[in-house]
């Protein structure tokens, strides 16, 4: 892994590429002039465009490891009040590198009574003055947290108000003093937990304030850019500007952002869903002018398609944009990206423009479940390449992003810095979550649900669980066992597959053998593609997966020329051919009774079954003495997959007591029969 250097002056440019190879378990480094690996390596045009996710996840790493060091435990204290607004009036001097201001917050209560306040700020700065309710009163410091004594008891539902005044340098991996070309370059990067080394805050994801004023004096030769809108400037004296930016939509403490620079802005408009107008604005350093009007204007057309897949752009009635900072790669700080000014590729501007929706719309709860974060964010590129420019982008872009290696996407430790912003696990491999899910759901179902998701979550967080269970909910499905293997089991599946064809009247009967061959995890539990090719055309069935040997037969018409496991590569996993095999069909694999989902159920279940051809299927529900209590199927029915709802009544609609039942399948003279168990 490994990040940008920065680099100051004009002439600056991208001459790193990484080629690593494995040398006894140790990884070889070669520096390279980006131009000749292009010229050199077939897939270097590839690996360019996405090395992104590499650059971002080591700057990330660094982050965490800051800000675990040391980092004090939150207080329990910070769960008694709700964090409405901030208000920052910041002063910087970039000759003295100081910062000096006054935090302003304002929060509701959330306990039975509450006397004092729990904030984080970092020691580097310096409190001079903190009133509550208007009058002075005192605080203490603990590491990084700050207590404010209240000047009365407020009791449930009431509003506090307090204030501190510090000073310093916050000159850390979260906030920098840069120059470029001569001219002060001053950024913030406040993910993880940065914000607290430049501003008093309570600095976690789970209360996102409803909004935030940063009013920002610097010099008068240098620009401010930030959340939000820009509301104007004032001129508090000689040689001074005041930029007045609100934030009114909540957002999470590490998104707030400055980003100072004698910057030349690019103006452009996104055309809203409802027919309105947003302003896109990008602060570009002047001598990154030329790259930046080739690079940025595909912004527009991301805007479109992004809004067109999720739902509209979370924060229309502000702004996005980008503005240039010294770190490789970006961040997605809400509502304008600070982005590395080298950098101008399309899967780093979709990135950062997909975390609008995933990171910052809908934030991780906590660090455990960054996926939630990064992993949408670069299947978000996919999805791009994918509205840009065809399916086959879509696919090519997902076997980019193919990872198969050990780890769990969800971070078990969350003091291991390389394993929060792990570019295989956190970033690649989550990405095939949404992919793979996507599949399962189809699009009709998938695309609508996550538009539930963010408006369900939207403006505050989510763990791994919720989103599950908010899937489920949308789709019908059982997605325990997916979570369970792709999130937090390791590895993958490896499937070994062989077919035999025999004429049978009316077509060909066709057997398929799959077998689970993986050796350091589980079995995995997938529904596969099959596709079919015979003289007449291509069928594709769906299967379902979860043995270490199982057998499927279809019907087609005409004679068989090849068959295919997963041809769109939909699963994240090894699909090898063993070619026709000789090996016997049991006799009962072209009827599958799945089960049911869920089991035990109140007040329904839903039946899934598989025919290998069109035929008459009866299936009914009986209860422990052999009376039939119902019954869900009599009559013809397709080949594939066909799933029925019992609503646990018998026949007249009667609701059956707490029990077991059974399921019978019957269809071509086989049988096959499942266990229900009804609890009211």
């Amino acid at each position: 892994m490994f990040r940008i250097p920065r680099r100051d002056g004009a002439a600056a440019a991208l001459v790193v590429c990484l080629l690593a190879v494995t040398v006894s378990g140790a990884f070889a480094v070669q520096t390279t002039p980006l131009a000749e690996v292009e010229g050199q390596i077939p897939w270097a045009a590839g690996y360019t465009a996405n090395q992104h996710r590499v650059l971002e996840a080591e700057a990330k790493a660094r982050l965490v490891n800051k800000a675990l060091t040391g980092k004090a435990d939150d207080t329990p204290a910070m769960g008694f009040y709700d964090a409405q607004f901030y208000d920052l009036v910041l002063n910087l001097d970039p000759v003295t590198q100081t910062l000096s201001g006054t935090t302003t917050l304002t929060a509701e209560v959330t306990v039975a009574t509450l006397d004092a306040v729990d904030l984080h700020l970092q020691g580097n700065m310096a409190v001079s003055h903190v009133t509550a309710g208007g009058a002075a009163t005192t605080f203490s410091r603990t590491g990084d947290v700050l207590t404010v004594d209240l000047d009365q008891t407020y009791s449930l539902g009431q509003t506090v108000t307090v204030a501190i005044t510090y000073s310093g340098n916050p000159q850390s991996d979260y906030f920098g003093w840069n120059s470029y070309d001569g001219d002060p370059l001053i950024w913030t990067l406040s993910e993880p937990y940065g914000a607290r080394y430049w501003w008093a805050c309570k600095d976690l994801n789970t209360d996102k304030a409803d909004s935030v004023a940063l009013h920002v004096t610097v010099p008068d030769d240098l620009i401010v850019a930030s959340n939000g809108s820009l509301e104007g400037t004032t001129v508090p004296g000689p040689g001074t500007l005041t930029y007045h930016w609100t934030e009114r939509y909540p957002i999470a403490t590490y998104l707030v952002s400055l980003a100072i620079h004698p910057y030349w802005v690019m103006t452009d408009t996104y055309n809203t869903l409802a027919g309105g107008t947003m302003p896109v604005h990008h602060y570009v350093l002047p001598s990154q002018l030329a790259n930046a009007e080739a690079g940025f204007p595909v912004t527009i057309d991301m805007l479109e398609a992004f809004a067109q897949s999720f739902g509209e752009y979370p924060f229309v009635e502000e702004k996005y944009g980008h503005a240039h900072f010294p770190w490789g790669g970006g961040m997605e700080h809400q509502t304008l990206t600070s982005i590395y000014y080298g950098g101008y590729w399309e899967g780093l501007i979709a990135h950062e423009l997909g975390h609008q929706w995933f990171g910052d719309l809908v934030t991780c709860a906590d660090f455990h479940h960054i996926w939630l974060n990064e992993g949408f964010a670069t299947w978000t590129e996919a999805r791009w390449l994918e509205m840009s420019s065809g399916v086959a982008a879509y696919h090519a872009e997902m076997a980019a992003a193919r990872y198969t290696g050990g780890g769990t996407i969800y971070v078990e430790d969350t003091s291991d810095v390389w394993g929060i912003f792990d570019s295989n696990l956190s970033y690649n491999k989550a990405s095939w979550v949404p992919h793979m899910l996507r599949h399962m759901m189809g699009d009709d179902i998938f695309f609508p649900a996550l538009e539930t998701y963010l408006a369900d979550y939207g403006f505050d967080s989510a763990t791994t669980e919720e989103f599950r269970d908010l899937m489920e909910a949308e789709s019908g499905l059982e997605l325990d066992a997916f979570f369970q293997q792709w999130i937090y089991g390791e590895y993958y599946p490896q499937y070994l597959f062989g077919w035999q064809a025999e004429e049978v009247p009316g077509g060909t009967r066709v057997g398929l053998r799959v077998r689970q061959v993986q050796l350091n995890t589980g079995l995995f539990t997938m529904p596969l593609d099959v596709r079919i090719t015979t003289g007449t055309g291509t069928e594709t069935f769906v299967i379902q997966n979860d043995s270490a040997v199982q057998w499927y037969t279809f019907h087609v018409d005409g004679p068989v020329t090849n068959l295919e496991l997963d041809p769109e590569d939909w699963v994240l996993g090894d699909k090898i051919p063993e070619g026709v095999t000789d090996a016997p069909v049991p006799a009962n694999g072209g009827l599958q009774l799945l089960g049911a989902v869920p089991n035990p159920f109140n007040p329904a279940t839903d039946i899934k079954y598989v025919l290998d051809r069109e035929q008459d299927v009866s299936l009914a529900i009986y209860d422990m003495a052999g009376r039939r209590v119902a019954r869900l199927v009599d009559g013809p029915r397709s080949v594939g997959e066909h799933k029925v709802r019992w609503n646990g009544c018998d026949a007249a609609g009667l609701p059956q007591a707490s029990g077991t039942y059974f399921a019978r399948l019957s269809a071509g003279g086989l049988q096959r029969v499942k266990s229900l168990v009804l609890v009211r």
